[in-house]
């Protein structure tokens, strides 16, 4: 082993340890494990506030790219570093406020996507020195970076398999401990993600791997015909059912879910089939047509997508839940509708790769605009949810001020908005044993010696009488730092 990559097995191991130990904090601080309280330990609140984005993708993209070893590599990783903290930093601005711990996950799952499918691009470019790179070769290199997770991803299970069942063993004996600390997250996260880093590595010096990954590929595609007799079998049933057929898609309350779920297995296995689109996997003149015809299904999807979608939004008001699936129909949607037009205009699949690339470039922008004041599903949610208070589309008494709460700066400003508004002749005290109870018609603020120290949001009538036995905690409320809100769930 020459020097170079003794230094890169070392950076790699360190980075994938680092990486574990920091989440593993992360999952032990935000779950509120009892094994915290039971050593009375109080972990520093700022630990809940890490960079997620940051600690979980940046490895995972250098342990990618490893092979590039240099200069340019490091650019690449401090480049993604930047613009990941940056959008780190506008979401706790957001939340403007640190009794309430910020949700991540729908941020990492966002960023994700687009670093999966931008990044192929800078590992072409480091490899060949070059701007200009052909759409095969980022394609190929994209499906490169898919197997090396997905080989991972088998490791890992067996890993855990044979883990799982040495911590049975030792229980068996009479060593509980030993599962216990096995499955604590300070433990299982660093397992977890050495081990990753080390398949990772291993497969990247092993041949077999892009061979392998273009058995795989063959293999996806010849699930597309039959994708397709069932794509279009599904469509026919729907519409021949007419609106009792619609009614009934409506009625599951996941048709969102569903067409969407079809359209990503439509673009996925298209991709599979088609590859860089200088070839198709099936010889037969027949089959690749009804191939084909599962492109042409997706603007349907498309458009039962977005109208099953608008009647939520519609009936609720805009949600940070409902603008996530917003952005995933009008992406989907926008690649389905790209697809069919390449078909109809007899140009595929020649054209696939303009439209990957054009199609995860607007992506890309659409989640960078997402993850600041332009198109943040806080603001719009806030924005939209108050909107419908005012215009009367819902009753004072339904709405939820919880929610509104919950939505970071953005949520807190409209609070504000509405109690400068009706609320600011309307309040009403009641003290019992050492306590004063604040009430306005969307809040009721419990005091202690002046001190805030709880609040309850919800509708309160501003006539009629209340006692401190009236103010019932439903059974769905959970405590926040010092709020306490419902569950939100529609």
């Amino acid at each position: 082993m020459n020097r170079t990559d003794r230094n890169r097995y070392i950076c790699v191991a360190l980075s994938a340890f680092l990486q574990g130990i920091l989440l593993g904090v992360y999952a032990l601080v935000t779950s509120g494990l009892s094994a915290l309280y039971q050593f009375r330990i109080q972990p520093p609140r700022f630990l809940a506030f890490m960079p997620l984005t940051v600690i979980v993708l940046l490895p995972i993209v250098f342990w990618l790219s490893q092979e590039h070893w240099g200069r340019r590599l490091w650019n690449l990783l401090a480049g993604l570093a930047a613009v990941l903290l940056a959008l780190w930093a506008y979401r706790i601005w957001s939340y403007g406020s640190f009794d309430v711990v910020p949700s991540q996950k729908a941020d990492l799952v966002r960023l994700s996507m687009a670093v999966f499918l931008v990044v192929p691009y800078f590992q072409c470019r480091i490899a060949s020195w070059s701007w200009k790179i052909p759409y095969s070769e980022i394609f190929f290199q994209l499906c490169r970076n898919l197997f090396l997770l997905f080989q991972a991803s088998i490791v890992l299970a067996v890993f855990w398999g044979l883990l799982i069942t040495a911590g049975l063993l030792f229980d068996i004996v009479g060593l509980h401990f030993v599962p216990l600390l096995l499955f604590n997250p300070a433990c299982a996260v660093p397992l977890t993600t050495t081990i990753t880093a080390v398949s990772i590595s291993v497969a990247i010096k092993h041949p077999g791997i892009d061979s392998l990954g273009r058995w795989l590929l063959a293999v996806l595609a010849w699930l597309l015909p039959f994708f397709s007799l069932l794509s279009l079998a599904f469509l026919v049933c729907l519409l021949w059912g007419g609106s009792a057929g619609l009614a009934s898609l409506w009625s599951t309350g996941q048709a969102s879910t569903l067409m969407l779920m079809l359209q990503a297995g439509t673009i996925i296995l298209a991709n599979a089939a088609w590859l860089d689109g200088s070839k198709s996997a099936f010889r037969t003149r027949s089959i690749d047509i009804l191939a084909q015809v599962s492109l042409l299904c997706l603007p349907v999807y498309t458009a039962l997508c977005v109208y099953s979608l608008s009647l939520r939004i519609s009936q609720y008001g805009l949600t940070v839940d409902r603008v996530q699936a917003a952005f995933l129909a009008v992406t989907s949607g926008i690649w389905g509708i790209a697809y069919a037009g390449t078909v109809i205009a007899r140009n595929w699949p020649v054209s696939i790769g303009r439209v990957n690339i054009a199609c995860v470039l607007f992506m890309t922008v659409i989640i960078l605009l997402m993850n600041s004041p332009a198109l943040d599903p806080l603001r719009l949610s806030a924005g939209d949810q108050v909107s419908r208070l005012k215009t009367g589309q819902v009753r004072p008494e339904d709405f939820d001020y919880a929610y509104l709460s919950s939505l970071g700066r953005y949520g807190r400003a409209r609070l504000e908005e509405l109690r400068g508004g009706k609320e600011a002749g309307i309040r009403r005290e009641i003290t019992e044993d050492g306590k004063t109870f604040v009430f306005t018609p969307s809040r009721v603020q419990i005091l202690s010696d002046d001190k805030l120290i709880g609040t309850i949001y919800g509708y309160f009538a501003p006539e009629g009488k209340h006692t401190i036995r009236t103010i019932n905690l439903p059974p769905d409320y959970e405590i926040d730092g010092n709020i306490y809100r419902p569950e939100y769930a529609r």
